[in-house]
């Protein structure tokens, strides 16, 4: 996470989250906008690259408190799992990835390492993770997983021994990330208590799996924090083993008008610590198995994901995968009832079914927006255009408080034909409102010809009827 504090805390308190989002302060619109906000993009067709699904991934964390013992063994996360049917879950999540004993399905240390996730370990010895059960839904749903290796305490070969299970079991298991942000000193162990070591055993493992499975990708992971950790990233730079690299970026500074500023700014932020990364390690793809936005349960918070999203997705260059953190606690985009064994979705869980629905087995087009700008560098309205099953959509965010006509193009005709138009808009930039599981929170607009009018603090799927060029040229 963005820090071991951070991470910490979300261990703590994930015990007491409630089915209600946390209540927040006050907020108000950080700029001036501008006398008059405009939009237009251009979309070439022609142009086009498959989507990848594997930037829709999420991770999943079943809290003792909330879930029993369980993890996905629950039938309530079951159920919560079959309703979203995920195209790829990121498994273990998080920090208990580096404890996780996959023989037993739970967790373990076998050394004297201090750090304060010990204390999780030792108070809970009867807690699984659900293996079980994730392999039960697998088989059924037919998702794909990011594997995170215990590099803490397994050896590399109870390493192949877990790859070689899981494929027996009808896991695809094409990609390890080798620990989770062993950077940080306390999701360390003796056995990669500095980088040194880490690289000592990463390679070992890295030797084995691919001695067993030569088409297994392998990540190493690093950190963004140069000043602080640049001594992490250095010696893995000079190293061949890996496959990818592993990034974890977070923006969630808080509710104070500059933290509002880097929420607008996100989709910037994490695209710059990405490509510094890249520059880094000698144009690696990037594994990007951590990532949120949050400024408080606010619109702008949505609205930077959904930008955020919209900017991962322009550059299948620099990512390869990309989960969100996560589904079910920290940033969650469903919270759960106990009593009542109710799954209710977020505004955050809005967004990203919105999301997922347009991008997910669709094919990408090249698209340029020319925005008006909230500030220098940071576009009012971003946008891209898709084509699935043979339809094409166009997906536009609106991070102002104003309406904004937004005119299309393709393939340089201005669109003029009818559409429909469906948005998530917020009526205010402090609202965060919440959905049952199977509810849309998509509204029909009024569709005419012409410029589309996107609503204030929206997020906007409009549908467009394409005559030229012909369908087969554009369709999958």
């Amino acid at each position: 996470m963005n820090s071991p504090t951070r991470r910490a805390l979300v261990a703590i308190f994930a015990l007491s989250m409630s089915v209600a989002p946390d209540a927040c302060a006050e907020i108000a619109y950080p700029y001036e906008l501008p006398a008059e906000v405009r939009a237009a993009l251009d979309v070439n067709t022609r142009k086009k690259v498959p989507f990848n699904n594997l930037l829709l991934g999420l991770n999943c964390n079943w809290p003792e408190g909330q879930y029993g013992m369980v993890g996905y063994n629950h039938p309530d996360a079951q159920k919560l799992i079959r309703s979203i049917k995920p195209s790829s879950l990121r498994w273990p999540h998080g920090v208990w990835a580096n404890v996780y004993d996959w023989e037993v399905d739970g967790r373990r240390m076998d050394d004297d390492y201090q750090t304060q996730y010990r204390a999780g370990v030792e108070k809970h010895p009867d807690l699984r993770y659900g293996f079980p059960g994730l392999h039960a839904l697998h088989q059924e749903l037919k998702f794909d997983v990011l594997f995170v290796w215990n590099i803490n305490y397994d050896s590399p070969e109870k390493g192949v021994r877990r790859l070689l299970d899981h494929r027996a079991k009808g896991f695809n298991v094409r990609w390890i990330e080798l620990g989770n942000e062993t950077f940080w000193k306390n999701q360390r162990s003796n056995a990669v208590s500095d980088v040194h070591k880490y690289i000592e055993v990463t390679k070992a493992h890295a030797a084995a799996l691919k001695a067993a499975a030569p088409d297994v990708k392998l990540s190493v992971n690093v950190t963004w924090r140069e000043a602080s950790n640049g001594a992490w990233n250095e010696p893995l730079i000079a190293e061949h083993y890996y496959d990818a690299v592993t990034l974890h970026k977070y923006v969630t500074p808080g509710e104070t008008p500059d933290g509002i500023k880097e929420v607008l700014n996100s989709r910037k932020l994490i695209l710059d610590t990405a490509e510094t990364v890249r520059r880094d390690f000698r144009s690696r793809p990037i594994w990007l198995s951590e990532w949120a936005v949050d400024c408080g349960n606010n619109a702008l918070s949505v609205l930077g994901m959904a930008d955020t999203y919209l900017g991962i997705f322009s550059r299948p260059d620099l990512f390869e995968i990309a989960d969100y953190f996560q589904l079910n606690a920290a940033e969650a985009l469903v919270t759960y009832d106990k009593a009542t064994h109710t799954h209710t979705k977020t505004s955050y869980g809005a967004a990203y079914e919105i999301v997922r629905d347009v991008f997910e087995n669709s094919t990408l087009l090249e698209s340029r927006i020319d925005s008006s700008k909230i500030t220098t560098g940071l576009d009012a309205v971003s946008a891209e255009a898709v084509i699935k099953d043979g339809k094409l959509t166009v997906f536009a965010v609106n991070k102002t408080t104003r309406s904004v006509p937004l005119s299309v193009k393709f393939d340089g005709v201005v669109y003029e034909k009818p559409f429909k138009h469906r948005a998530f808009a917020f009526k205010g930039i402090n609202e965060f409102p919440s959905f049952a599981l199977q509810e849309s929170a998509l509204a029909n607009l009024p569709s005419e010809s012409g410029a589309v009018i996107l609503p204030p603090l929206s997020i906007n799927r409009i549908d467009a009827r394409l005559s030229a060029p012909a369908p087969e040229k554009i369709s999958q």
